[in-house]
């Protein structure tokens, strides 16, 4: 697949297009997939990227600016969870490689980087998978904008259950048709896989809108697929009718005019 992935729809007046991103590899993935460690252990709570992820994390930057796509995207949402906010600050506001061709465009562009709880991991029972406190966070990521988090603590992660997957599914519709009624028409979200797998299934099976089935298989670490949604996809009753946790509570404007 190539940087910008793959289309839902052809080009219309009423689209938003969506570039997704999973974080690049944390210290838990190589934990639990190459070490055996266990998934609840308190080692992994809020993981960082490992060395192999922040290499991951220039490559994307990188290809990104050759692209010219950075110059186009209006606002970055990213996980509060710190794998993601490494992520979404080494490919948004990382330094430029002196290495890249000048044939290539140049970022003058510095989209917004906003954390929102809605569009973190499945929670629940793994460390990995509980974010830091808020006042801990602030002075690592000055750069992102916590405005829209209302507790400090995590206060929706439990440690004797795993969230249903067709609950993470609900609040990734919930999370698009909020995306939908923001101002940007391109927006990069830097999340989960298994978020992101969800919330692609649950547009695929219960919208209806068409997706090759490569878009519904898990996500690599930084991998990137670009999606576009039409105005026709967001009237589907699904969409408007979810019934979901108010993880995003401001109104839809409240962020458009960031800095």
């Amino acid at each position: 697949m190539d940087l910008c992935g793959a289309m839902l729809r052809l080009s219309s007046p009423n689209f938003k297009t969506l570039h997704l991103v999973r974080h690049a590899q944390g210290i838990h993935n190589i934990a639990l997939e190459e070490e055996g460690e266990k998934p609840e252990s308190e080692k992994l709570f809020d993981a960082h990227l490992s060395p192999k992820g922040l290499q991951q994390v220039s490559e994307r930057r990188n290809q990104i600016l050759e692209s010219g796509l950075l110059n186009t995207i209006e606002l970055v949402i990213t996980s509060p969870l710190r794998r993601a906010m490494e992520t979404s600050i080494g490919i948004f506001r990382g330094q430029e490689d002196v290495n890249i061709s000048d044939d290539f465009p140049k970022a003058n562009n510095f989209p917004p980087i906003v954390a929102l709880e809605i569009c973190r991991e499945r929670m629940g029972l793994y460390p990995c998978d509980r974010r830091a406190s808020l006042s801990t966070r602030r002075t690592w990521f000055p750069e992102i904008d916590f405005t829209m988090i209302e507790s400090d603590e995590d206060a929706l992660w439990q440690d004797k259950e795993r969230e249903k997957l067709e609950d993470v599914a609900t609040r990734g519709l919930h999370f698009v048709k909020w995306l939908w009624e923001r101002p940007e028409n391109e927006i990069a979200i830097v999340s989960h896989g298994i978020f992101l797998q969800q919330t692609l299934r649950a547009l695929h099976e219960k919208v209806g809108i068409p997706l090759e089935d490569s878009l519904l298989t898990r996500f690599a670490n930084c991998e990137l697929r670009s999606i576009r949604i039409e105005k026709s996809d967001m009237e589907a009753d699904t969409i408007t009718t979810c019934n979901c946790r108010n993880y995003v509570t401001p109104p839809s404007t409240s962020i458009h005019t960031l800095e």
